[in-house]
């Protein structure tokens, strides 16, 4: 998947119970349940002409119905009418038909609330529990999520990628230090502040090999000499080659239908482990980042491991196992080589 121009690393932000009560049962993506008290009906009226700098609670409403309608790409949401709230509104405006004004009037609010539905009074006070930021059935990321909750003082067992009680119990602890509902899912309002206080554990740490090829590639000649990342469109592979010599050979997934993947050979010139992708109107986890062409890079997706090849990215190249991207993100430097065919 692309991602815009600049990276941010993800930024993220009560208290409830004791740790072994109320945790949401595992699930890849936990929600609240809707609140009668903030439901509205289709007709409902808008309580005032919203625009650039109103302040008002119903702006939160209308920045939750712009999340669920794929075009505003925050988790917390405020008051405050600012110039993103009002670049979603303009977006929204015009692939509705409608003036894009950038002010929400009744019309505009009649059609947002049928593409939309009734905050939750966990996502108007940003308590929801949102979807994972990597599901628990990767055992990469549940052993990096150990290490670092060992590093905050709340997991004692072993740092082995197996989401158990002890796991659950951690996780729903760190949420109750952050204020947050106790909960077994990590999502990312949960992730982020996790990852600014704790350090990245490195591969070795966690793994006693590198991970072990799964496939066989054709090498273009241009992957043959030096170190390079070479990925085959066409075998939907991926390999990390060294003066030819092959050292990892997985499964990749490129561009859907209606998006390009670009071919050629590249330099990587950013890399960055906690990418979340915004482009799209929605918030979309890339861990360990690779970008070798724009906004196009190497990293996880989670959709991959969940969907195969039934679905794809907007031109990125995509592996379906955390570990993978993980070492492979250790192997390589900007200035490295990628080569697509």
């Amino acid at each position: 998947m692309k991602v815009p121009g600049f990276f941010r690393r993800v930024v993220v932000g009560a208290a409830l119970a004791m740790l072994g009560a109320g945790i949401v049962p595992h699930a890849f993506a936990a929600a609240s349940a809707p609140d009668p008290r903030s439901a509205s009906p289709a007709d409902a009226p808008l309580a005032q002409v919203l625009r650039y700098r109103t302040q008002a609670p119903q702006v939160r409403e209308l920045q939750v119905r712009l999340r669920h309608a794929k075009y505003l790409a925050v988790y917390d949401v405020e008051d405050r009418f600012g110039m993103i709230t009002r670049e979603a509104v303009v977006k929204f405006q015009r692939d509705s038909g409608l003036p894009p004004t950038g002010v929400v009037d009744q019309r505009t609010w009649s059609v947002l609330l049928t593409r939309s539905r009734p905050p939750t009074a966990a996502e108007l006070d940003n308590t929801d529990v949102g979807p994972w930021f990597t599901a628990p059935t990767q055992p990469g990321y549940v052993m990096e999520m150990q290490h670092r909750l060992k590093q905050v003082g709340l997991y004692t067992g072993p740092i082995d990628g197996t989401f158990d009680a002890a796991t659950r119990q951690a996780i729903g602890a760190w949420r109750s230090r952050l204020g947050l509902p106790v909960s077994e899912v990590m999502d990312e309002r949960t992730w982020t502040p996790l990852i600014r206080r704790t350090r990245t554990p490195r591969y070795a740490e966690l793994f006693a090999a590198p991970p072990a090829s799964t496939h066989v590639q054709d090498l273009d000649p241009r992957c043959r000499s030096g170190k390079v990342v070479c990925i085959s469109k066409r075998q939907r592979r991926l390999s990390y080659v060294v003066d030819g010599d092959v050292r990892l050979t997985r499964e990749a997934r490129f561009a859907m239908p209606g998006w390009d993947s670009p071919e050629g050979e590249f330099r990587i010139w950013y890399m960055n482990a906690d990418t979340v992708s915004k482009i799209f109107g929605e918030r979309t986890p890339m861990p360990y980042a690779i970008f070798y062409q724009g906004n196009v890079a190497i990293h996880f997706s989670q959709d991959f491991a969940d969907k195969g090849y039934d679905s794809g990215s907007h031109g990125c190249t995509q592996v379906r196992d955390y570990q993978v991207a993980k070492w492979l993100y250790e192997q390589v430097k900007v200035g490295d080589r990628v080569v697509v065919y």
